[in-house]
């Protein structure tokens, strides 16, 4: 973002220039407001009797995790000294909270000559620092190693309530994930507490959590980050700081500069955040005791979806370059004998052609699906069949049928029923009573313990109202013939996307010398491929090779 600049006033005109240097550490800070920051400054500018030639206004940004010169416009005007002539914070601690960085900001002063002011300094009143005095110095230290503690006081109690709010199951704050929104709710401890809600908006690039499930649902059937990244650029998506502006309270004005970035795509598609779990910086999930994961909001998407989404995810990054089976085609578990009604594999043949000048054979190596005839009846020899005829004919038959339709991908959001985890919980604390009735000490103690813990459970899944799965078709904005042509020839995607519609193709051995490839293949569309049947034939054909 380009802070807000005007051409400094000329130096001879003998007036001050002062910038204005507004902090916020988050948007959920209730200690003070940038608007409430910019008064105070106002006023102390006033009294000083300069005109304001800027502003440096750096929110979402924390005085512990950041130097003066790491904060986007305030390095700005550190870096543009012969600019300015006062800077002006409301307070010390929006300036830094690290005597390291007070004594930096210091030196640099007292280097180019330049005043620092803060509006409210002890007392309430206004404090100007004054470099020439060494004892100016030693106070100025003294202050920023208050606002040094100050601040590892209040992280140290952020801390704290974050992680008793973890134990409870509860949003314990921060940066809102994209896709939610906080709100309050009731826990079935009967306590309200802060929990994250899909975010959904009648605008289709403001409606986060619609946004979030449409990129799982694009990397499901096989799209590239960079493709997912193309798409939200398009429908003109809100970014994830645009999204957390419009959620703080009161909304910030949107950042017209904020862009998408790769990484930023590649990071949310793999976070479990959009499961509702808690997860850590370093992106592992948050646990209890038991390991099952803490919950912050209701998930956007359910656990089969996010297991077809973390497998196409990590085809996409290894190209799918796993070990590759000797018998593997591009048709594998879609063309199948008309026979025997089992797979076609690949097979190669020399088809001859002649003799060379040693007097061996010679020819062109061929490539041909078959099946090995086992399982054929009254003689009827293997099937055997040309691949790129039937290639070319899969191909044309795909582009005809399914070529100008959009495609679809479904996103289910989970059901939401815990009767069968409540009947269990039941059964074990009738078994624990019964136990509980015959020990005495810490025996008795520790069922106590496991006893309590499965009835707070059992209480917390029974206030949670039963609500039925449901499926979103989500229509990507492509077609199939698009995303066909895209793949740039036979691979795994293009044999994905035949299974997917359930297409089966038949070949019957021929009626005549050499007939084409359409004489011998019919075509089926919406016959799913059983995956565990399909596994089982795979590996009885292998142990008969």
């Amino acid at each position: 973002m380009t802070p807000t600049h005007v051409p400094p006033a000329r130096k001879e005109s003998g007036r001050l220039r002062m910038v204005g240097a507004i902090r916020l550490s988050r948007h959920t800070d209730a200690t003070t407001s940038p608007e409430v920051q910019a008064e105070f400054i106002t006023q102390a500018g006033q009294r000083v009797g300069g005109e304001f030639v800027g502003w440096a206004r750096d929110l979402d940004v924390s005085a512990l995790k950041t130097t003066p010169w790491e904060r986007e416009e305030l390095s700005h005007w550190l870096e543009r000294p012969d600019e300015w002539d006062v800077m002006i914070w409301q307070r010390m601690d929006r300036a830094v909270r690290s005597m390291a960085d007070m004594a930096d900001l210091g030196r640099y002063a007292k280097q180019h000559g330049k005043r620092l002011i803060f509006a409210s300094g002890p007392g309430g009143d206004r404090l100007e620092l004054d470099f020439s005095s060494p004892m100016s110095e030693l106070i100025m230290l003294i202050l920023a190693f208050a606002a040094q503690l100050e601040g590892q006081t209040i992280m140290e109690r952020n801390q704290g309530a974050a992680a008793h709010l973890q134990s409870l199951g509860r949003w314990p704050g921060g940066v809102v994930p994209y896709g939610y929104k906080p709100g309050r709710r009731v826990f079935s401890d009967g306590n309200e507490g802060w929990w994250l809600f899909a975010h959904e908006d009648e605008e289709p690039t403001r409606s986060t959590a619609d946004i979030r499930r449409r990129m799982a649902a694009l990397a499901i059937a096989g799209r590239s980050y960079s493709e997912i990244l193309r798409w939200l650029e398009e429908m003109g998506a809100i970014t994830p700081k645009n999204h957390r502006a419009l959620l703080a309270n009161p909304p910030r004005a949107l950042d017209p500069e904020s862009t998408w970035q790769l990484t930023v795509v590649r990071d949310m598609l793999l976070s479990p955040t959009m499961r509702g779990h808690l997860v850590k910086k370093d992106g592992t999930v948050v646990r209890t005791a038991d390991g099952s994961p803490v919950l912050q909001g209701e998930p956007l998407i359910d656990d089969n979806s996010w297991h077809a989404l973390q497998e196409a995810l990590k085809v996409l990054a290894t190209g799918n370059k796993g070990p590759r089976r000797k018998d593997a085609h591009p048709l594998l578990g879609v063309l199948e004998c008309g026979i025997c009604e089992r797979n076609l594999y690949i097979n190669w043949y020399m088809e001859r052609v002649g003799r060379g000048a040693e007097g061996r054979k010679t020819g062109t190596k061929k490539e041909v699906f078959r099946c090995n005839g086992k399982h054929h009846t009254d003689g009827v020899p293997a099937v055997s069949i040309g691949a790129k005829p039937v290639l070319d004919f899969v191909e044309e038959q795909f582009l005809a049928h399914m070529g100008p339709f959009r495609r679809t991908q479904i996103i289910r959001r989970p059901a939401v029923d815990h009767s069968g985890e409540i009947a269990d919980l039941q059964a074990d604390i009738e078994e624990l009573s019964r136990r509980l009735a015959s020990l005495r000490g810490a025996a008795a103690d520790a069922v106590m313990s496991q006893l309590q813990a499965r009835s707070d459970r059992m209480a917390e899944l029974e206030a949670v109202p039963v609500q039925p799965a449901r499926e979103e078709v989500v229509e990507l904005d492509t077609t199939w013939a698009d995303d066909w042509h895209a793949t740039g020839g036979w691979g795994p995607a293009r044999r994905q996307m035949l299974l997917s519609v359930g297409m089966r193709v038949r070949v019957w051995p021929p009626e005549r010398w050499r007939p084409p490839a359409e004489e011998r293949c019919t075509v089926e569309f919406g016959t799913h491929v059983d995956p565990k049947e399909d596994e089982m034939e795979d590996i009885l054909y292998q142990e008969s090779l």
